[in-house]
């Protein structure tokens, strides 16, 4: 049998029945004879608001004869509700009879009048609990009406869920990027011999660092979808030493190692750029606040005044000379480093490039390539959340991707992740569209 599945209507508990009710398909009790339609679910405040109907026309009963139907609640927890007592004429008399000690004071109580059209209206309000957001809607039938577990069958009427959905409307299409520029980055540690700025491709550690520039530049050159359109090249020296000196080395060195890695190449000679910063201050504090050295704050605040670079080292020797002696061998060294960007454009995608493209470079592919090839997966599929995984984080401060990222997680239910990427979503009248979800998800919780 197929269950309906339904969704919560917002109406007082006392009006379910007369607001025009839409029919479902019925569901079948008793062998057939009793049908069930128009369930209803809703929260009101805390409480759970439960009705439905139920239709006898069809229900021959002898005069002797009871039939009990209790509905159930079953999700991760499970509620009976109040049973319903459907009773033939002799029976209906002996159960009035009866003191009240024994009647079931909650139970709703019909005598059938067989041949006749009789329907049971059932409504009940129950404390709410979180787990009554998505439940299955049963009934236990005691077609014997004597109790007995054995002979009593438990039919599912209708599945409610009552979780706000998103659908795929809820889903934005990013705008399109007119030129997609990327970039690679790294950094590279190279030596020179002291106050000296040629390069010595075999001095130290020279080779590896070398290495490192040279294979980022060909990965980007040998692949045939994108155009490299400048290699830059940032010197940078340490704040030991003058200030002075340190310009002269850092531009000199950033200089040689531009025309070093050009005659690499056969590349146009203009792609290949440098620029330099004479002393790594804003590195220095990055590694200084990292750093385990009890006074870093105070040598921080001397980093962070307006005293001349050759001033701030200086008093940092003085009053800090333990601190500086760690400096002098483990943070100035890092601080003198060269890093390389290889920026270069990417062409357009079709959809089944793009799809081939994800899965080994998808930094390559703009937002708007991403969200069409999520359409040609199912909306909450592995595939289809995997995409807007991957665009909100390559593209993490992007509103549209934060956006669709929050949908993704409503639909996963992780409602932690979607509050993060909404903080981010922007405030267009499609995020406020999905934060009114979030809202209303949260107050199910």
């Amino acid at each position: 049998m197929n269950k309906m599945k339904l969704y919560a209507v917002i109406s007082p508990l006392c009006m379910l029945f007369s607001q025009g009710i839409m029919p479902a398909q019925a569901q079948q009790l008793a062998g057939g004879k009793v049908q069930v339609d128009s369930v209803l679910a809703r929260k009101n405040g805390n409480r759970m608001d439960v009705a439905f109907r139920m239709n006898l026309n069809d229900l021959k009963m002898k005069s002797e004869q009871q039939i009990v139907f209790t509905p159930v609640m079953v999700g991760t927890d499970s509620i009976a509700l109040n049973p319903i007592i459907i009773q033939g004429r002799n029976q209906a008399v002996r159960y009035r009879r009866l003191a009240d000690s024994k009647k079931n004071p909650q139970a709703q109580v019909l005598t059938r009048k067989n041949k006749t059209n009789q329907q049971v209206y059932f409504a009940q309000s129950v404390p709410y609990q979180k787990w009554m957001k998505k439940f299955k809607l049963s009934v236990k039938e005691d077609l014997c009406g004597c109790g007995n577990l054995i002979e009593q069958d438990n039919t599912p009427i209708a599945d409610i869920d009552r979780t706000p959905k998103i659908t795929k409307d809820f889903f934005v299409q990013p705008k399109a990027e007119a030129k997609k520029v990327r970039a690679e980055k790294g950094e590279a540690y190279l030596s020179f011999v002291v106050n000296k700025s040629y390069i010595l491709a075999n001095f130290r550690e020279n080779a590896t660092e070398l290495k490192k520039i040279t294979s980022t530049i060909d990965l980007v050159k040998n692949d045939k979808n994108v155009e490299i359109t400048d290699i830059g090249i940032h010197g940078f020296a340490s704040p030991d030493g003058s200030y002075a000196n340190n310009k002269r080395l850092a531009n000199e060195r950033a200089a040689a190692l531009r025309k070093y890695v050009s005659s690499l190449y056969t590349l146009n000679s203009k792609l290949f750029t440098y620029q330099a910063t004479p002393e790594d201050w804003e590195g220095f504090k990055k590694k200084i606040q990292a750093s385990h050295l009890a006074d870093k704050e105070a040598i921080l605040e001397i980093a962070n005044s307006s005293l001349a670079p050759d001033d701030k080292d200086l008093k940092i020797r003085k009053l800090h000379p333990a601190s500086y002696r760690y400096i002098l061998d483990h943070i100035y060294p890092r601080l003198r480093h060269s890093d390389y960007t290889v920026t270069y454009t990417v062409r357009p995608f079709s959809i089944e490039e793009a799809k081939e493209i994800l899965k080994t470079k998808p930094q390559q592919l703009s937002l708007q390539e991403m969200f069409l090839v999520a359409q040609t997966y199912e909306p909450g599929s592995p595939e289809f959340n995997e995409v807007f995984d991957i665009a909100v984080r390559l593209f993490p401060d992007d509103e549209t991707a934060n956006l669709n990222a929050a949908c993704t997680d409503l639909q996963k239910g992780d409602l932690t992740s979607a509050e993060k990427h909404l903080a981010k979503a922007g405030n267009s009248k499609e995020a406020e569209r999905v934060r009114d979800v979030f809202k209303q998800i949260k107050k199910l919780e």
